[in-house]
């Protein structure tokens, strides 16, 4: 899934353009219709009226997760002219939204994913009265699906090296001015990582997950690395970067490595890549003599602790829970939601699995939708988390931490202020 964000900003004017992302399904050689809508959030007496230009624009992902916007990117899988929409430009008043309809019109042989951008430009010519040409620009992806057939997911690992730590970052001088590396910077450079590329050989997108897993020489298990990238979705064509991290040392040997990503297939196939490594025994004594288990104490922390939302019949809102790695290794978290006194559908988790980077934080947003006809009272449910910390899985050891979310939600009539006379 894409976020597409602000670009730039400015002190006078503000714009929010929903949805930031939407998928349309089309036969070949049909059509198919979509909206968006363009909003003036300041209200603000002083705020100007404001011009919008739409247009239609091209992007493309870097293997490393990087969107870039431009008519120099056009792809073949480019879905530009497909889209047709009124009008182009419009004034916005302060407060005011305007919805877009747009339409899409697919060739009879287009056949898989395509996609393009909607770039939605919020400015006023010339400048106000501080000298800052007002300049606020954001984008809605529109990811179009042409239902020929049933598609099968097609993926290969392009790519698979391993990273070994370094400790040539010993002393830590006093001065800051004499500082080559930070302390962290030292501590993330003697990891052991892991590096992989996915590529999409097929013609429809897929959300792919991965994990590198450790063997000794007799193939016993010694590891185990969830492997993180910024955007899980990997579209036809392009390529992905994930990354494994673990603090943990490897006692000296040779070891096997396979990679293998799940590609969101629904029929439960994996892409795999092996290889092999050794670990000297001066490197393997250097990596034991330096490491120091930061990451025992607790290895993610969820704000908050429990979830408590006071909502009215009908009411459609979200919770977020902010969980932060505070290891120096990847982390993977799979979340199940157990409703115990929650009626069935009252509450989704928008993605259930998350991986973490080392030292990263994220949002996992809970949807809550209370119906109309809900009835009042005190409703409990849990959110369960399994955390799984990159590494060792030998002589019985596990990575695996469990928490949970407490959650109660409390349905209430809605307030009524009584109109003064």
């Amino acid at each position: 899934m894409y976020a597409f964000l602000v670009c730039c900003a400015d002190s006078i004017a503000g714009m929010a353009v929903t949805p930031l992302q939407q998928w349309v399904t089309v036969k070949p050689g049909k059509e198919a219709s979509f909206s968006l809508t363009v909003s003036n959030t300041n209200r603000e007496t002083e705020t100007r009226l404001c011009t919008v230009g739409v247009s239609v624009v091209d992007f493309t992902v870097s293997p490393q997760g990087t969107v870039s916007f431009g008519a120099q990117l056009k792809h073949p899988r480019s879905a530009v002219e497909w889209i047709t929409f009124n009008p182009s430009e419009f004034i916005l008043e302060p407060g005011e939204s305007k919805e877009i309809e747009a339409r899409v019109s697919a060739p009879a042989n287009a056949d898989g994913d395509y996609w393009a951008a909607i770039m939605v430009r919020l400015g006023n010519s010339g400048k106000h009265k501080e000298g800052v040409r007002v300049n606020l620009q954001t984008a809605s992806g529109v990811f179009i699906h042409v239902a020929r057939r049933n598609y099968i997911e097609r993926a290969s690992v392009m790519d698979a090296r391993v990273i070994m730590p370094e400790f040539a970052h010993k002393q830590v001088f006093a001065e800051e001015s004499a500082l080559e590396v930070t302390i962290q910077e030292a501590e993330i450079e003697r990891a052991f990582k892991i590096h992989a590329e996915l590529k999409n050989d097929g013609l429809v997108a897929f959300l792919a997950s991965g994990k590198a897993l450790l063997y000794s020489g007799d193939w016993r298990r010694a590891a185990s690395i969830p492997l993180y990238t910024s955007r899980r979705r990997v579209f036809p064509g392009h390529s992905r970067w994930f990354t494994g991290v673990m603090s943990q040392p490897l006692p000296a040997g040779h070891y096997k490595m396979r990679v293998f990503f799940d590609c969101d297939s629904k029929y439960g196939r994996k892409v795999t890549r092996d290889m092999e490594f050794s670990v000297s025994d001066e490197l393997a004594r250097q990596w034991a003599e330096d490491f120091t288990d930061s990451d025992a104490a607790q290895v993610v922390d969820i704000e908050p602790k429990e979830l408590n939302l006071t909502v009215t019949p009908g009411r459609f809102t979200s919770a977020r829970l902010l969980v932060a790695n505070q290891s120096l290794s990847t982390v993977r978290l799979e979340c199940r939601l157990e409703n115990d006194g929650l009626p069935e559908g009252w509450l989704e988790l928008k993605s259930p699995e998350v991986t973490l980077d080392q030292n990263m934080r994220r949002n996992m947003v809970c949807l809550v939708r209370i119906p109309a006809d809900a009835q009042l009272g005190q409703y409990k449910g849990t959110l369960h988390l399994e955390v799984e910390r990159s590494g060792l899985t030998i002589q019985g050891k596990t990575n695996v931490g469990y928490h949970e979310i407490p959650i109660s939600i409390a349905v209430s009539e809605p307030l009524h202020i009584a109109a003064s006379k």
